[in-house]
């Protein structure tokens, strides 16, 4: 009993700081995201950089008394030209590092306080999770860069041809209504429930946060790649799935929320066509 005590102290502590590492990679992101915003290096409203982000126009209206610029030396973002550098794609690449940390890391929140990982798993299932979604940011980096050059993404980061933003919208919301979206959450339910936690399977191997970041990136994809349509700057979208993606991998009713965002996407996907 003595000798238990300080290890049920130290996982605790452990547990504790996986969580407080995730709470700050969240912070950093959304910080990071919003400071990008301000620092965009283009000429044109902020209501230009995608559905909903007037208030940001007015807000900086206000805060700026520029109303139609918005140019400056600091600039956080990959160029609004069609030519990179070597230091936009690292930019690009930055821009996709803290999206993925603003809205997939909350995720992983609800699943380590539930399953309170012993200390010396905490951490390395925490970043086997982040490096399986640092490739799917190096795929984001080539398809914008790859949009760009055919100026099919514009310099405020949206998608200028209607057609082709609807087809994204359209394409996701069809995933999520497919069988292989269901399959998917039901993988991740399972994944969820760490065997190391079940008294009867102490022989198998817990899950790991690689294997549970490759569920992720099959269940969330086609939902990231929707930021092309709503606009890569457009904080209110990041909000918006975020907030879809949580509910639907934390909540009972998984399958019927996430056929219920894939309706609402080829809603929004036609409307975008009229």
């Amino acid at each position: 009993m003595t000798s238990a005590l300080p290890i049920h102290r130290l996982t605790a502590l452990s547990g504790y700081s996986s969580r407080l590492m995730v709470l700050c990679l969240i912070a950093l992101g959304w910080l990071y995201s919003l400071v990008q915003l301000t620092m965009l290096d283009s000429v044109g409203s902020l209501s230009e950089a995608g559905p909903g982000m007037k208030m940001f126009a007015a807000f900086q209206y206000y805060l700026l008394n520029d109303p139609f610029g918005f140019e400056t030396s600091l600039n956080f973002c990959t160029t609004t030209n069609t030519n990179w550098s070597t230091l936009d794609f690292f930019k690009s690449f930055a821009m996709w590092v803290a999206m993925v940390a603003a809205m997939m890391l909350p995720n992983l929140l609800p699943l380590l306080k539930l399953i309170k990982v012993r200390g010396d798993k905490a951490l390395p299932f925490v970043f086997g999770y982040f490096t399986i979604w640092l490739g799917f940011c190096m795929l984001g980096v080539a398809l914008q860069w790859s949009l760009r050059l055919l100026d099919i993404l514009n310099g405020h980061m949206v998608i200028t041809n209607p057609l082709i933003a609807a087809a994204t919208l359209c394409t996701a919301g069809v995933y999520q209504l497919s069988q292989q979206k269901s399959a998917r959450l039901e993988e991740r339910k399972t994944l969820m429930t760490f065997t190391d936690l079940m008294p009867c399977c102490r022989n198998v191997e817990p899950t790991s946060g690689t294997k549970y970041g490759f569920s992720c990136v099959r269940c969330c994809l086609p939902l990231m790649l929707t930021m092309f349509a709503f606009g890569l700057m457009n904080i209110l979208a990041m909000a918006m799935l975020t907030v879809m993606m949580m509910l639907e991998k934390n909540s009972y009713s998984r399958i019927s929320l996430a056929k219920i965002w894939g309706g609402l996407m080829c809603v929004i996907g036609l409307l975008i066509c009229m």
